[in-house]
């Protein structure tokens, strides 16, 4: 199918695709081959649980062992982080006090290493500030 304001919108049909028994990837595009697998080995949905998991248990841990308060505290701590603007939007951060209090400030992740938040090209600071003001959309 092909788009656009200078182009028609043309369907193909399924039945050329299908020359040798093999559809065409440049008529119809690529397939997405994830949703073709019905299932999926049992240690998946455990570790991509496994963060929401351990939060809960050591929540669970701190208050078993401080009271209802500490889990509350430390809640409320990092919904402020969060929400905290402490640095103007074009800069990188490091999300070093939300690593501090969740104790991963001494583990190096993959995340650390492959991660592709930090962007080497930076924005314009004049257009990004009026963004987040809601004064000009980017």
């Amino acid at each position: 199918m092909i788009r656009g304001d200078k182009f028609e919108t043309k369907q193909f049909s399924t039945e050329a695709d299908t020359e040798y028994g093999v559809t065409s990837s440049l008529r119809s595009g690529l397939g997405n081959v994830r949703s073709n697998f019905v299932s999926s080995h049992p240690l998946e949905k455990s570790e991509r649980e496994y963060d929401n998991k351990m939060k809960q248990m050591n929540f669970n841990m701190l208050r078993n062992s401080q009271g209802i308060h500490a889990p509350l505290r430390k809640q409320m701590e990092l919904t402020a982080i969060n929400k905290a603007t402490t640095r103007l939007p074009f800069l990188p951060t490091s999300n070093l006090s939300q690593d501090i209090l969740n104790g991963n400030d001494a583990c190096i992740s993959i995340q650390d290493n492959f991660s592709h938040e930090d962007s080497e090209i930076m924005g314009d600071p004049h257009l990004m500030m009026e963004h987040k003001l809601g004064l000009k959309p980017l």
